[in-house]
């Protein structure tokens, strides 16, 4: 049986019948998604590591009483996010704001496109990045993670993973990128016409 082809929810059974390769599978579906968002809010590779397996250790040790009524994934970066607010509450760390992690490579703007690899486009790029940086940085802990789980999660995901309403998800999304377009049009204008159209 080709484990890749089947469904998080097929997986699931086979798992709590006693398969260990489906749980394989399942943590080689997520772990990279896993490593990326905890690092996004950590910001620090040894951390987000350690956290990403602790993840994983509790997702199998809760995977039978996993309610298959709701995704998968949904559960799993539920379980993430706690893991890493247990983190910073054991701690005693505050959420950390990406403003000044312009050259960081773990910065959520690297996902935008690069340039070419000429100097100049590539200083340009750089620039680009540290001034969106800059602005999401000057955001609250509550919309830099709603920026962040937008990158792996349609709005009705995020509503069901944080138990809220998608209204007001998309509203406060919406005022985010208002905050992000103002910052922006302040502070570096042609980046503001070229990411925030």
């Amino acid at each position: 049986m080709n484990m890749k082809q089947l469904k998080d929810a097929q997986l699931v059974v086979l798992f709590k019948n006693g398969d260990a390769k489906a749980f394989e599978e399942l943590v080689l579906r997520y772990q990279a998604h896993i490593y990326t968002y905890i690092l996004s809010l950590t910001k620090n590779p040894d951390s987000a590591s350690d956290l990403t397996q602790d993840l994983f250790i509790k997702v199998y040790k809760n995977l039978s009483k996993y309610n298959e009524e709701n995704k998968l994934k949904n559960w799993i970066f539920t379980l993430a996010r706690n893991i890493v607010m247990d983190h910073f509450r054991k701690h005693n760390k505050r959420f950390i704001p990406l403003e000044n992690t312009a050259e960081d490579e773990f910065s959520i703007i690297n996902i935008l496109p690069d340039g070419s690899p000429k100097p100049l486009e590539t200083a340009i790029e750089n620039y680009k990045k540290e001034m969106v940086n800059s602005a999401i940085g000057k955001l609250s802990q509550d919309e830099q993670e709603l920026i962040h789980l937008k990158d792996s999660f349609t709005f009705q995901e995020i509503a069901d993973m944080q138990k809220k309403p998608i209204g007001t998800l998309l509203s406060k999304f919406n005022r985010s990128l208002k905050k992000i377009r103002k910052i922006l049009s302040e502070t570096a204008p042609e980046v503001c016409d070229e990411y925030m159209q």
